[in-house]
């Protein structure tokens, strides 16, 4: 199962939930960065070969960009627009299709989009 680091803004309950059908899950609140900019946040999970999940689609585009312009190799962004919070369960559901075709190693230096389209 995909290895997912959640940054600050995702709330604990998508955490749980993805615990909960076998993602491996790290929040950055775990490992001392819920404060951290978004370059930190891409370090740490390309170090510790963690596919980064995020809601912030404002800034953490242009940090990622901005990695890679650098020419370091990141594990993976997976972005997300905000949904409410009822709607965990549908992004649990998307993931578990990323995973059925992707695995971290897959996902090297990918950005997917998972939208903000209820089905």
């Amino acid at each position: 199962m995909l290895r997912l680091f959640l940054d600050a803004d995702t709330p604990e309950a998508l955490a749980k939930a993805l615990r909960a059908v076998g993602f491996v899950v790290v929040r950055s609140q775990e490992v001392g960065l819920s404060e951290a900019d978004d370059i930190t946040q891409i370090q740490w999970a390309s170090e510790n070969g963690y596919t980064l999940f995020t809601f912030d689609v404002k800034t953490m585009p242009k940090a990622v960009m901005q990695w890679q312009a650098m020419g370091r190799e990141h594990s993976g962004v997976i972005f997300c627009e905000q949904m409410p919070r009822e709607a965990i369960g549908v992004i649990v559901r998307r993931l578990l299709n990323v995973a059925k075709v992707h695995t971290n190693e897959t996902l090297k230096n990918v950005t997917l989009h998972l939208g903000a389209v209820w089905d």
